[in-house]
């Protein structure tokens, strides 16, 4: 039987060989890179073509994510109508691990040719000898000994790099611009990422809350928890008041050690007391207080400590 692992081994070792040739070549020209793409008064605008051009594309979408306006063209399209896309105030950046690429190469010098000197342009490229390295402004190395293929020839080791080098600039981007996580979910404000930083608990709470009283059978408990579906429900005494909550943890951590199931009621699972969350907290506060407390649920409070509602880890993060 084959071992294919092993392969993978082998080109995990050499992909990372090359990661750390291209980390000792890093100078101030990385500095100058980040420098124009903090001072560009238009886009930054990626051109590549193939497999550099998928890496440029994921680039330009992580400084775009950052509040950096950006985007790419294919080489291929730029030289048949695309070119008119570049204004003379953005920053092209052209990526090419040769350097040589015709597609490449011919719209570089097509860019020139209409801006003129007016155009900074940067090539991501592995030789400082090669056409795009020469033409312009500033040359940012990412040279690989060899690809990770069998026949050394596929983009692999160096589309790597180049996606690696993309992802330092983005983070010296955002360090230089002090960027945060809620800065961060201004450009996010949909999914997971906007969910979690930009709506208030309020926003994703349950509104119906399952209650019980002490002397509810734990059968009806059971039935309850279920049927709201939130994993929980609150305890209260005769007189309304809620003192504690019970969860579906609770009955199975505890449903062993009743003598008397069949007769139990809410009082003997339930866990006096409970933690909660102002519904005005975001849903990263309501995750924290979750994850610090190892438990999935809360109790949601108004500024006036009443109950207005439950929020679990699923409305959090899903």
């Amino acid at each position: 039987m084959t071992n294919y692992f092993d392969d993978a081994k082998i080109t995990f070792d050499t992909e990372i060989a090359a990661l750390q040739t291209v980390r000792e070549t890093l100078d101030e020209n990385f500095d100058e890179v980040v420098e124009a793409i903090l001072n560009t008064k238009g886009r930054s605008i990626f051109i590549a073509i193939g497999k550099s051009g998928i890496i440029a594309e994921k680039i330009a979408a992580s400084l775009s994510s950052v509040g950096v306006p950006s985007f790419f063209i294919d080489a291929g399209t730029a030289y048949h109508g695309d070119l008119g896309r570049v204004s003379a105030d953005d920053l092209v950046i052209f990526i090419s691990n040769s350097g040589e690429t015709q597609e490449v190469v011919q719209t570089l010098f097509a860019l020139k040719n209409i801006h003129q000197n007016e155009l900074k342009t940067i090539a991501l490229t592995g030789s400082e000898d090669a056409t795009l390295a020469k033409n312009t402004d500033i040359f940012l190395k990412v040279d690989v000994a060899e690809e990770a293929d069998p026949t050394k020839l596929a983009p692999t080791s160096s589309t790597t790099a180049t996606l690696v080098m993309g992802d330092a600039l983005l983070i010296a981007v955002e360090k230089a611009k002090a960027f945060k996580r809620a800065d961060f979910a201004l450009y996010h404000p949909g999914g997971s990422i906007g969910k979690m930083l930009l709506r208030d608990v309020a926003h994703s709470m349950h509104t119906k809350i399952p209650y019980v009283q002490t002397t509810t059978p734990i059968n009806d408990v059971i039935y309850r928890i279920s049927d709201f579906g939130v994993g929980m429900t609150l305890v209260k005494t005769p007189e309304e008041k809620v003192i504690g909550i019970i969860t579906d943890g609770d009955i199975r951590k505890k449903f062993l050690y009743i003598n008397q199931v069949k007769n139990s009621t809410a009082a003997d699972y339930m866990t006096e007391g409970f933690i909660s969350i102002n519904q005005n907290a975001r849903n990263s506060a309501a995750w924290k207080k979750m994850a610090s407390n190892n438990i999935s649920n809360l109790v949601v409070k108004d500024d006036d400590d009443s109950v207005v509602g439950i929020i679990t880890i699923h409305d959090v993060l899903e």
